[in-house]
């Protein structure tokens, strides 16, 4: 979901520590753009079978074609029909899981407006049948009026999902046997903005600022990062703690660690061969985050990226990503673009 800069002070202190970064052992990266829209995209899923997914969020006065597409040779068409698309308010994300299922996330939420009385959403669709098979839906007590549902990972071994807010900050967990949904994390500094700004090297200095927003799950489903689009903090959480409804929010909050202080402003991440992978949004690159030595740099590539919005692995462990250019006026636009990145070796 799927959208903040430095303070001068931050921004210079985190520019001494990223100089002093060891490299990270990384192969040769290659890049190749595998489609473009005219109409801005947030959202990317890749089935373990290699279809492709996008969405295209409601924001912007021109309306896409749709709110959900499937790629096929680089053409839009409608998914799962032009019917569903029609129900679909304003999708943020798109994500499929190890099961062959996507799960279409729906804020409901247009800009300037409260949450759709209908409630904010999360579809699962079979991918081997093309059918919605389920819809959970959010109560008000869980997707507040000015909430904006932003990205989503499945656990699908332990039925639960796991979802930003990036409108009023928050972590949200939903038991997908039973539909019950929760704030699990809420009010809380970790789960908020921590810059004033955002200075693109490209548009200069940003101010609107999203609370949390990227997400991503280990392996093994045990620990949830995450960090606020207007932040530059990464942090781990224990799912199990996130899962446990007799811990307070307080009680939540100290189980909370920091993974990083010198992050970068980011939308959404990836985790491959034991690495974090998001954008670099001020430095218009990609961020690589290495959990095991805690250390972190930006990929050499051959082209800025404009707003690296979200991320999705491909079973030959490829992963492509959409460009949004949220920081962009309109009309300095070009293309919405995906690239598929591949490493040697």
């Amino acid at each position: 979901m799927g959208k903040s800069s430095f303070v001068c002070s931050l921004f210079a202190a985190w520019m001494g520590i990223s100089a002093l970064l060891l490299p990270i052992s990384h192969a040769a990266v290659h890049m190749e753009k595998v489609a473009e829209s005219d109409h801005q995209w947030t959202g990317i899923a890749i089935s373990p079978k290699g279809r492709m997914f996008v969405n295209f969020p409601t924001w912007n006065d021109y309306p896409a074609n749709y709110r959900v597409a499937e790629l096929k040779n680089g053409k839009e068409t409608a998914y799962p029909s032009e019917e569903w698309n029609r129900e679909f308010v304003c999708v943020q994300s798109v994500v499929a899981d190890e099961e062959n299922h996507l799960w279409i996330l729906d804020p409901a939420k247009l800009r300037g407006q409260e949450v759709y009385p209908t409630g904010a959403r999360l579809y699962d669709v079979d991918l081997s049948s093309n059918q919605v098979k389920r819809i959970y839906i959010f109560p008000q007590s869980t997707a507040w009026p000015q909430s904006y549902l932003n990205d989503v990972r499945i656990d699908t071994k332990g039925r639960m999902a796991y979802i930003t807010d990036s409108g009023m900050g928050g972590i949200i967990v939903l038991d997908l046997n039973t539909g019950d949904s929760y704030r699990a994390l809420t009010d809380v500094p970790e789960v908020k903005a921590n810059l004033d700004y955002i200075d693109f090297k490209s548009t200069g200095r940003n101010t609107h600022l999203s609370q949390s927003d990227g997400i991503e799950l280990s392996e093994d489903g045990g620990t949830l990062y995450f960090t606020a689009l207007g932040g530059d903090i990464l942090y781990q959480v224990s799912t199990d703690i996130l899962r446990d409804k007799h811990l307070t929010i307080t009680e939540r909050q100290q189980a909370i660690e920091v993974l990083n202080r010198a992050n970068v402003p980011t939308d959404g991440m990836i985790l491959h061969k034991g690495k974090l992978f998001m954008a670099n949004l001020p430095d218009e690159g990609i961020w690589s985050f290495d959990l095991a030595t805690g250390k972190g740099q930006t990929l050499s590539l051959p082209m800025d990226i404009r707003w690296a919005d979200s991320f999705a692995k491909a079973s030959d462990g490829s992963i492509y990503f959409t460009t949004s250019q949220i920081n962009y006026p309109l009309e300095q636009r070009g293309k919405y673009e995906i690239y598929r990145m591949t490493w040697d070796g």
